[in-house]
């Protein structure tokens, strides 16, 4: 099994060394471990991400574990890029000039509002729930229309804390992923969504139904923020795959796709 999405403790909201979570996926036996920690450049998030000066020494440090654990496992990096519109040329020029095997595209703010965060409105319930998911569909929309990313991150992350999009809004979850497969972009399955209030995956098992009726690849990440979360729940995962009928994951290398048999 294969683990996309991994932090570390340079995004400042997570724990363990970068070898400890290679050490981890070692002895969970999975195949790939891919770190894929934060970069966001608006203000309101820069705390819980690496700074950008950190990011040559992180893709350093995860180039030599590949090579020093690559008897037993293969080790990749990237990172998950947090869109905003204003930041958006930034983005691009940072992972222009890197050499990494994948990029994720996140939505987490809106208006300036961390929506995911506990010291949230949206948490505090304070939010109109027809607002939010209109508010993130259209930015998850501007998203796509830009190319410097490879997977879609937690598609449907407003869900965390248990309210779940209505009717229309999964109609824009469609609309969405139509656009997800005319960009040729691959949507991850997170199963860090087990462990919020929603206690399920991301994306919803209706919307990774969707998504391999439309032919659109996955990838699989635990969202891992401590060495001992790496690869939970990847059996879970392999269910929910096989249910709505995938039978192979996607991999990158290089910004390169690979073909995985589930």
């Amino acid at each position: 099994m294969i683990d996309y999405h991994v932090h570390t403790s340079l995004c400042n909201h997570a724990t363990g060394t970068m070898e400890e979570y290679v050490q981890a996926a070692v002895e969970k036996k999975l195949k790939t471990l891919c770190f894929l920690d934060h970069l966001t450049f608006q203000k309101a998030g820069r705390h819980n991400a690496m700074d950008p000066r950190q990011v040559p020494g992180y893709v350093d440090e995860a180039r030599r574990l590949r090579r020093t654990y690559r008897d037993r496992i293969d080790v990749r990096v990237g990172l998950e890029v947090d869109f905003s519109p204003r930041y958006v040329d930034r983005s691009i020029e940072t992972v222009d000039a890197l050499d990494l095997d994948v990029v994720g595209g996140s939505v987490h703010f809106l208006d300036g509002e961390d929506v995911v965060s506990r010291r949230s409105a949206w948490f505090r319930g304070e939010l109109d729930s027809d607002w939010v998911y209109q508010a993130y569909l259209a930015t998850l929309e501007s998203m796509l229309d830009y190319d410097y990313f490879d997977v879609v991150c937690h598609m449907d992350l407003p869900k965390k804390y248990g309210i779940r999009p209505s009717s229309p809004a999964m109609e824009g979850f469609v609309r969405v992923l139509e656009k997800i497969r005319q960009k040729d972009r691959v949507v991850e399955l997170n199963t860090s969504g087990f462990h919020c209030p929603i206690e399920e995956a991301f994306p919803s098992p209706e919307l990774l139904g969707q998504c391999a009726r439309l032919g659109i690849p996955v990838t699989f990440g635990s969202d891992a923020h401590a060495p001992e979360t790496v690869g939970r729940d990847f059996e879970r995962a392999r269910d929910l795959l096989k249910a709505a009928g995938y039978r192979h994951l996607t991999e990158f290398r290089h910004r390169r796709r690979e073909t995985l048999a589930i």
